[in-house]
């Protein structure tokens, strides 16, 4: 089967794609990207990836000049060359090539626009519980720009996978919920309150999260964004996750804590087979 990818304006197999040396990317992760997911000829949220996606470019100072339209065009293209059904685009953009230098200022540099697909057998709208462990958020203040510098996440998620856990759910200085190595965090409380953490600048802005809020408060769902502790994490009635690649996933177990005395809640479940009715209409 095909393996196309798309870089720096050329569609490319996987063997004959090269990164430059001195790309930014490689050596500074001075690079942001977005991952989308489509099923069938629907893409999940795709304008607010992209969007997203200009908002990490413009923090950055990145000029790039390639359209949603554009993109989307490419994005086409490659799923039609590997023969996709189902599965993700992976989105990268760098600031481009130059010698190793700290400072980009004065630097006329083209940025290299990576795509890449990666085919999956189906999605999976059932879903079972998973466990997550806790940990000190130690990332950079700017988690709110996706950028490819994901040491911290990287480290966190494999410490979950170490101790048996999907997810690693990270706690601020103050003992609040930031977010989780690579998805967003929610709680149902005992007053069947919804609480997401508010974009404070020290959460990234999710866009499944954005269209799960618009979901739930379609159905009457009283949804709040502030900070909440890891004292009403491990309280909570019901804990999930969500995040592009993933979706909803219910939360069953915290560290040593049980939510929900280890089953899945009906909050978690409906508002992952809304996600999915929502796209499909």
């Amino acid at each position: 089967m095909p393996n196309i990818i798309y870089i720096n304006g050329k569609y490319a197999s996987y063997e004959d794609s090269k990164i430059h040396v001195n790309d930014r990317g490689y050596h500074f992760g001075d690079a942001v990207y977005e991952v989308i997911v489509f099923n069938n000829k629907i893409f999940y949220d795709f304008d607010g990836h992209i969007q997203r996606l200009f908002n990490s470019l413009k923090s950055l100072e990145i000029n790039f000049s390639f359209s949603m339209s554009s993109l989307k065009l490419i994005i086409k293209n490659l799923i039609k060359m590997n023969r996709a059904i189902v599965g993700s685009v992976y989105i990268q953009v760098s600031r481009g090539i130059s010698e190793r230098n700290h400072s980009y200022y004065g630097l006329n540099i083209k940025p290299i626009l990576t795509i890449i697909i990666t085919k999956k057998s189906n999605i999976d709208i059932n879903v079972k519980g998973v466990r997550a462990i806790t940990l000190d958020d130690n990332r950079w203040s700017r988690p709110d720009i996706k950028t490819t510098q994901l040491l911290p996440n990287v480290m966190a998620k494999t410490k979950a996978v170490k101790n048996g856990a999907y997810e690693s759910i990270f706690i601020d200085s103050d003992g609040y919920v930031t977010e989780g190595s690579s998805s967003n965090i929610w709680i149902l409380n005992n007053d069947n309150k919804l609480i997401t953490r508010n974009l404070d600048g020290k959460i990234l802005s999710g866009i499944t999260r954005n269209s799960i809020s618009s979901f739930a408060k379609e159905n009457n769902i009283n949804v709040v964004e502030k900070r909440f502790t890891r004292d009403e994490l491990f309280e909570a009635n019901e804990v999930f996750l969500t995040s592009a690649s993933s979706f909803v996933i219910p939360i069953i177990q915290i560290d040593n804590h049980k939510i929900n005395e280890g089953l899945v809640g009906n909050i978690s479940l409906n508002l992952r087979k809304l996600y999915f009715d929502n796209f499909k209409s």
